[in-house]
């Protein structure tokens, strides 16, 4: 309601009232009232609204203006009613338009009606020239009437937080109001409501407080609260990883084909022998026990063969032979034992290694006694195998093969393949296995027959309780982005490829076959191939063909760039996406060598040790099934058969997902217990309603199943047929189980991790961090530079391994750092600036050491390379990087440390080809200083004599 305004006589305020039934009775009197009062825009003209009937016979003398500080005696000049006025508006209808003679200043004024006709109470209207500062309403609050006190109120103990307290003072409370009631024992009904009021004031008052502390990240206690607040800036707390190694296996056959998804292997349970019987065990035995399982990683057949159990390093008919630490190649021997002879015929060859296969190189005998007993075990290592090549030793008329590996995947200890044994005989000391298989902690629960895990939707999440043992976290093996990257390298090499095959079939000396003639089609294209006249001359052709190769395949040659580049920024191509395209173009040779399910493009076998626990899933599949309405009538009366009809993978979140992906989230609380967080509200798909969801996964995670090297050495299968498998171990130890992150660990950890982590390259020494992040760059500068229009980012870059940086590793970190280049800038990478130095050593030799043989060492001690003990030489690559000053005090202390030398010192220490010629051959600070962009280098190759120059004066020796 309105508040009333006071009478004219009225110096008191009026009642305040809910309700106006005064209001209704104005009206069938006939009588009038004010209702507002509004100034107009010029100050002087008042329009008022009133309610009721007007009298009659208005004028200038019915109204009286009173009220104001400073202008006062403001008087009516005219009253014009609604149906006198010029303009007639509809909301105006009852109301009176009044004009004064000056307008007021900003105090409170009153409109008063004389005349007979207004009701005594509506008959004043206070008012003011300036509307509300605040905006409000102008009429003022109706202030309600206040409540009555209804008695003191009681005296409430706020610091009553736990159920002790509660019940306590509810006690208390009725001691005061029924003092009546003493009754205190349990059983007492009035007791049991006590208590449960205090058991939910508890448990509301835990909540209160647990919201709280749940909020921020200094105060939070639940796991998945803490996972939460480090998600925000970007943290990826991790639940763990499971433990991998490398399982060779052994077989009596020529060749086995075993189900990888069916077997499962295990270690012996604690002071229980080797089993006389075999590795083989039932797997309900495996099942029932504590032990940890591993499974193999992936769900390919896995193919056993005989002579992969041990393969022997050819020597040459050499021995005493060792590879050095640091080597990528080797040769095998690759025909049975007995088959050897230069009188025999040549024998068969009974090896099928293939690129991508693991080998595990291991010291089965002491390099010093030939015993087993002193085998060193750390001697071991696993590498998987990017070139293999067949070969022949005419001399021994022995097939063998040649094998290679990655750089990444070197030996890190010098490997004796053979010694001489007291006898005079050889001794085979180091072999290579095959049958590796690569396996991971953890067992499905569906493994041996068994039932998926019934799942029941609540409210879009699913609780999974896995009766103590813990999920299996899986990091991605082999990683998205190493497949990627293997593409775009292979894709960079395809043309160089295909040249080459070129050249083979131009310097082979037998005719096209079919299938060379059906390449070359695909390739040029049947005009092409006509007008160099293929079939008269293929000599000639195969010649032009050569000579016009890139003119001819051009836009082939772009394709493949293109595609390259794609791979590059670390999408990995499919056969849906390119794989028909490549066979009409380049032939259908070319994409199994691209396919994801290469192992040649699984990255070398170190990485697959070192899983990343940040970058691990759960492993888990949640599929939905419906009935089977094909099943048919018949099987009413048995279980009734169901289909898949969607499944769902995890992801770390949600984030990228549509609404048409079938993704799912899993999180771990500090029990272990494991929710699975479905999609809702366009991220993700979620389950749909009725349907039956089943779950699989593995149980097995963290540092349990970090076992020693030959612990695993028992085999189980579900359903296949396991006795030509003679022997199972694991020659290198299991490695990557870690268990879940500590909380307190993230609470220091994403703080400050969120701050240090580069995302934006900004400045020089921006662009310099993030490339060296990438693999096979030791390190990295940059600097900017003013082109004129913009600034370009100049990065020198520093290979590993290398003095010499390759071409697609300068293409592969350009378009990694577009991602984070500044706006406006251009980014250019380049090999580093190499100075190539001249030195030159006086070099003492004591009386009893041969001149000559110091010459030799110290040479190796100083040229790049790996020594026999695994060091870098001195002017080694991965020693020295940008700005790294050469002292000659570590010059003369590396020389001097070699046997036989008695003194040493440095005469001459400088740049090869210095622009100015210096007075002083030694800097007299004992330091050659390099710019931040250059590396110094000295090959001393005679063949190369522009990358550094090496001079050694030796006086006495013999």
């Amino acid at each position: 309601m309105t508040a009333a305004a006071a009478s004219p006589g009225a110096g008191a305020r009026m009642p305040v009232c809910d309700s106006e039934r005064r209001r209704a009775a104005v009206h069938e009197q006939g009588l009038a009232g004010l209702e507002s009062v509004t100034v107009g825009a010029d100050r002087r003209t008042l329009t008022v609204a009133y309610f009721g009937t007007l009298p009659s016979g208005l004028d200038r003398h019915s109204f009286r203006v009173e009220g104001g500080r400073r202008v006062t005696g403001i008087e009516v000049t005219d009253v014009v009613p609604h149906g006198e006025a010029e303009e007639e508006d509809e909301e105006e209808a009852h109301c009176l338009r009044l004009t004064l003679d000056r307008c007021g200043d900003a105090s409170v004024y009153r409109l008063v009606a004389l005349v007979r006709g207004f009701d005594s109470r509506y008959a004043a209207k206070e008012f003011t020239f300036h509307s509300a500062p605040d905006g409000l309403d102008c009429a003022p609050a109706a202030d309600a009437c206040p409540p009555r006190p209804s008695g003191p109120e009681p005296t409430i103990d706020y610091l009553a937080k736990d159920y002790a307290s509660f019940r306590r003072l509810l006690l208390d409370r009725f001691s005061l109001t029924m003092p009546e009631w003493t009754e205190r024992h349990v059983p007492d009904l009035a007791v049991t409501l006590v208590e449960l009021l205090a058991y939910v004031g508890d448990r509301l008052s835990y909540q209160q407080d647990a919201v709280a502390s749940e909020a921020y990240l200094d105060t939070a206690r639940l796991r998945t609260s803490v996972r939460r607040h480090a998600r925000l800036v970007d943290y990826p707390m991790h639940d763990g990883c499971a433990a991998r190694a490398f399982v060779c296996l052994e077989t009596e056959q020529e060749t086995v084909t075993l189900p990888g998804a069916d077997l499962a292997f295990t270690v012996l349970p604690p002071g229980r022998r080797p089993r006389p019987a075999g590795p083989v065990v039932a797997a309900g035995e495996l099942r029932s026990g504590g032990r940890p399982v591993f499974q193999p990683v992936g769900d390919e057949e896995i193919v056993l063969r005989r002579a992969h159990n041990r393969i022997s390093l050819w020597t040459w008919g050499d021995g005493a032979c060792c590879l050095p630490s640091g080597a990528t190649t080797a040769t095998l021997r690759d025909a049975g034992p007995d088959e050897a002879g230069p009188d025999q015929e040549e024998p068969r060859r009974v090896l099928r290694l293939s690129p991508g296969d693991v080998v595990v190189f291991e010291e089965v005998l002491g390099a010093g006694t030939g015993s087993p007993a002193d085998a060193d075990p750390t001697h071991r290592q696993a590498v998987r195998l990017t070139e293999v090549t067949p070969g022949f030793d005419a001399l021994s008329r022995i097939p063998v093969l040649d094998i290679a590996w990655a750089a990444d995947d070197a030996l890190t200890f010098p490997f004796c393949v053979s010694t001489v044994g007291p006898d005079g005989a050889d001794r085979e000391v180091g072999v290579v296995r095959g049958n590796t298989v690569l396996v991971e902690h953890g067992l499905l629960n569906t493994w041996a027959d068994g039932d998926p895990e019934e799942l029941t939707p609540s409210a879009g999440r699913l609780a999974l309780t896995l009766r103590g043992l813990p999920v299996s976290r899986s990091a991605p093996c082999p990683r998205p982005a190493d497949i990627a990257t293997a593409q775009a390298r292979a894709l960079a090499r395809l043309p160089e490829t295909v040249r080459d095959r070129l050249l083979q079939l131009r310097g082979s000396d037998t005719t096209l076959e079919e299938a060379d003639r059906a390449f070359l089609h695909t390739l040029f294209g049947p005009r092409v191939l006509a007008r160099v006249r293929l079939d008269d001359h293929p000599k000639y052709a195969l010649t032009t063909l050569l000579t016009r190769f890139d003119e001819l395949l051009e836009g082939k040659i772009r394709r493949i760039e293109a595609l390259a580049r794609q791979a590059r920024s670390g999408y990995v191509l499919h056969r849906a996406d390119i794989g028909w395209e490549l066979d009409q173009t380049w032939g259908a040779d070319v994409w199994p060598l691209l396919a994801p399910g290469n192992r040649a493009l699984h990255g070398p076998a170190c990485d697959a040790l070192r899983p990343d626990p940040r970058e691990a899933l759960p492993a888990v599949r949640v599929w939905a099934t419906a009935p089977d309405e094909s099943s048919g009538p018949e099987a009413q009366h048995s279980r009734p058969a169901r289909r898949e009809t969607e499944s769902w993978t995890p992801r770390r979140d949600l984030l990228s997902s549509g609404p048409r992906d079938r993704h799912l989230v899993g999180e771990s609380d500090d029990d272990g217990v494991l929710t699975l967080r479905f999609g809702s509200g366009g991220a993700g798909a979620e389950p749909p309603p009725g349907r039956t969801l089943l779950a699989e996964y593995r149980t097995g995670n963290g540092r349990a199943g970090n076992v020693g090297r030959e612990a695993i050495c028992l085999v189980s299968s579900g359903s296949a047929e396991l006795s030509a498998v003679t022997r199972v171990s694991n020659p290198l130890p299991a490695t990557g189980g870690t268990d879940p992150e500590p909380v307190a660990d993230v609470r220091i950890a994403a703080p400050r991790e969120a701050f240090r982590r580069l995302r934006r390259a900004v400045t020089a020494e921006d662009y310099a961090a993030l490339a060296g992040l990438r693999p096979g760059v030791q390190r990295a500068a940059a600097t900017l530079r003013w082109t004129g229009s913009w600034y370009e980012a100049d990065i020198a870059l520093d290979a590993l391994g290398s003095a010499d940086v390759p071409r697609p590793l300068l293409e592969e970190v350009r378009q990694e750092l577009h991602r984070f280049r500044h706006i406006g800038h251009d980014v250019v990478t380049g090999p580093a600036v190499h100075v190539p130095l001249d030195v030159a050593l006086d070099v003492t030799v004591e009386p009893g050491h041969i001149a000559g043989h110091v010459r030799r060492d110290v040479r190796r001690e100083l040229r790049p390379g790996r020594l026999p003990d695994g060091r870098l030489g001195f002017f080694d690559p991965d020693t020295l990087t940008f700005g790294t000053p050469v002292r000659v005090s570590r010059l003369v202390a590396a020389v001097a440390g070699l046997p036989g030398v008695r003194h040493v010192e440095v005469t001459r220490l400088g740049r090869l080809h210095a622009a100015v010629e210096t007075t002083e051959p030694v800097p007299a600070s004992g330091l050659l200083r390099l710019r931040p962009l250059e590396i110094a280098r000295l090959d001393d190759d005679p063949a190369r004599p522009e990358n550094g120059r090496l001079t050694l004066n030796l006086r006495g020796g013999r």
